[in-house]
């Protein structure tokens, strides 16, 4: 399985609608539902059944191509209206009334929409909201780049490609169409719910910047080839680069037999992502959930997803495999590297971080050094705020983090429209941290700012030539440093 198939696997590109109605799917049951909205810790929620036993059956698929009807896109606005709002905790600076109105403005041109079309409309709206666990489709199109951008400062380089355009692997993108990255930015980014600018450049790497349906909404991009300006040995250089065009996206059923539960869920693992040749040089870490090693007298805990995949991911048998290390008594510093950790439960967090807490308390000389960066979110971020208050000698290493310091989001419900066949994520709940009261833990150096993104003690960012040759000068900083 691709890095990006499992990354994305239970934070963002699977959902999974628990139907405990029927024991049964129609064959056209897809065109029957006009819309649905559940937990989505419904996916978590199996019991006792053994998923070596579930079966899968292909529904139908989102077609973002599709011309809708006026009937059907009326119907889905106003689902997505009523839904919307109901199942959303948190509105950010937006009100319901700007919400309604916003909406009902969509309804003033119900003809000639596509799927995607209402895609993006609705994600506009959205990006209303300011908060990452809500959005729209962010990570579907028609058509891909052949080519992934990563966002660095505000500028665009590439840092995989298919083959055919291996040659500009590891350029910087002056233009698109004429159109700078700064321009760019402006424009995608207001499509993008998040918390912070950093965020929104995160999201784009995977989203609107991997495909090109939106620039071309924005007329940007005209058809299915692209003129780029492109920074190579100092020169700028023409380049045509031809579009991918893209499957759609299955509908499956999950459900065993003579069991209520049923589950629909859409599966991503059908998008091009081997067209893409240089796999694992994108992220400084190996595509596991989390695992550990010495180097010198460094304890380095790679923490990338906060729960356990499978028997042979948990945890707790990585926090007992690592006693042996810390009771050697040649650790001098723990270096828990979360930048890649988007999420998943607290307490998964809260187990990882006790067993460090017992640690620092058997050696109260140990260094902790956490490494963050632009895709820490959600439970990652309740990790920061957590180890900041609990911990002593605590360091942060790396760049700014996708999710708030000052309040922290949670995923909530999901809304499927029916007609169109499209999945929107809402959130639910929305923790507020106050820090004006007596400082009793140390909390006067949290390293909050200005409370929409934490900041590093050391703020250090790869570039794009350490992408090119593996270079992580962020672990290498944290490797060869003792702060104190």
């Amino acid at each position: 399985m691709k890095k990006i198939k499992t990354i994305t696997l239970l934070s963002l590109l699977i959902i999974g609608l628990l139907l405990t109605n029927t024991n049964s799917f129609a064959e056209n049951e897809l065109d029957n539902i006009e819309v649905l909205t559940i937990s989505v810790n419904s996916m978590y929620n199996k019991g006792n059944l053994d998923t070596n036993k579930e079966k899968h059956k292909k529904l139908g698929e989102i077609e973002l191509n599709r011309v809708l009807s006026k009937e059907d896109y009326i119907k889905d606005v106003n689902n997505f209206k009523s839904f919307y709002i109901h199942e959303q905790g948190y509105l950010g600076g937006y009100t319901k009334e700007q919400l309604n109105s916003d909406i009902d403005k969509l309804l003033q041109n119900p003809t000639g929409n596509t799927v995607g079309d209402l895609n993006l409309q609705l994600s506009k709206i959205i990006s209303n909201m300011n908060d990452g666990h809500t959005t729209a489709m962010s990570f579907l199109g028609t058509e891909q780049f052949p080519f992934i951008i990563k966002i660095i400062g505000d500028e665009f380089y590439i840092i995989n490609t298919t083959e055919k355009y291996k040659d500009l692997l590891y350029s910087k993108i002056v233009s698109i169409e004429g159109a700078k990255s700064s321009e760019i930015l402006k424009i995608v980014c207001k499509y993008i719910s998040a918390e912070n600018e950093t965020g929104k450049k995160n999201i784009l790497h995977y989203g609107y910047m991997l495909y090109t349906d939106l620039l071309k909404k924005e007329n940007i991009i005209k058809g299915d080839k692209v003129h780029l300006q492109i920074l190579q040995n100092g020169k700028i250089v023409d380049k045509i680069v031809d579009t991918i065009k893209t499957d759609n996206i299955g509908i499956y059923k999950s459900y065993y037999d003579n069991e209520s539960y049923n589950q629909i869920m859409y599966d991503t693992s059908e998008l091009k992502w081997d067209a893409y040749t240089n796999w694992g040089k994108e992220q400084f870490t190996e595509n596991k959930p989390f695992y550990f090693y010495k180097s010198n007298r460094n304890l380095v805990i790679k923490y990338n997803y906060s729960y356990d995949m499978n028997k042979d991911n948990v945890l707790k048998d990585m926090i007992t495999k690592m006693q042996n290390e810390i009771q050697a008594k040649d650790i001098d510093n723990i270096i828990l590297d979360i930048r890649y950790n988007g999420g998943g439960m607290d307490y998964h967090t809260k187990q990882l971080e006790f067993a460090i807490m017992q640690y620092q308390l058997l050696n109260p000389k140990i260094n902790i050094k956490v490494l963050t960066g632009e895709e820490i979110y959600s439970a990652g971020i309740r990790m920061i705020d957590s180890v900041k208050r609990n911990l002593e000698n605590v360091q942060m290493i790396g760049t700014n983090t996708a999710g708030a310091s000052n309040y922290n989001m949670s995923a909530g419900n999901i809304v499927y429209l029916g007609k169109s066949r499209l999945f929107i994520y809402t959130s639910g709940e929305m923790r507020r941290y106050d820090y004006n009261f007596k400082d009793v833990i140390h909390s006067s150096n949290l390293n909050k700012g200005d409370g929409s993104t934490w900041y590093p003690d050391m703020f250090i960012e790869n570039q794009i030539q350490d992408y090119a040759i593996g270079n992580d000068r962020v672990m290498n900083y944290a490797l060869r440093n003792n702060w104190y």
